[in-house]
């Protein structure tokens, strides 16, 4: 017995498998944010902070020359692998199918998370006369 299929039929699946891509693309996405903003926040702090002092190293270094300056600064290289762990996550979030401006949200949000605790610990220790 032969499989016929009417092209009603067809062309309502293909109308069902487009809007049910349509829907599960986001769905999808959140998803892929919401399992991996921890990891990538703790990674963006990171990188950022290893970044300020591979900065401050350098400008020590130009201001005042010595081997104590050299040694922190390559110190501070070494600080930079933090970095590299945050890109590779960035590359393969991608390949997830996150996009830039998705990843860019992510990185917002951590620096929320970050800057919401940094308001705190300055509200504690601040001097108040």
């Amino acid at each position: 017995m032969r499989l016929v299929s009417s092209p009603i039929s067809f062309l309502a699946g293909c109308i069902l498998g487009l809007a049910v891509s349509f829907i599960a693309q986001p769905i999808w996405k959140l998803g892929v944010e919401k399992m991996n903003q921890a990891e990538f926040s703790e990674l963006t702090f990171k990188c950022d902070n290893a970044m300020r002092n591979h900065l401050l190293a350098k400008q020590r270094l130009v201001m005042t020359p010595s081997k104590a300056n050299v040694m922190d600064v390559k110190s501070a290289e070494i600080g930079l692998i933090d970095c590299q762990d945050y890109d590779l996550m960035r590359k393969s979030l991608i390949r997830w199918g996150l996009t830039e401006n998705e990843l860019s949200e992510m990185a917002l949000v951590a620096i929320e998370e970050k800057g919401a605790d940094l308001r705190e610990v300055v509200r504690i220790h601040e001097i108040r006369y």
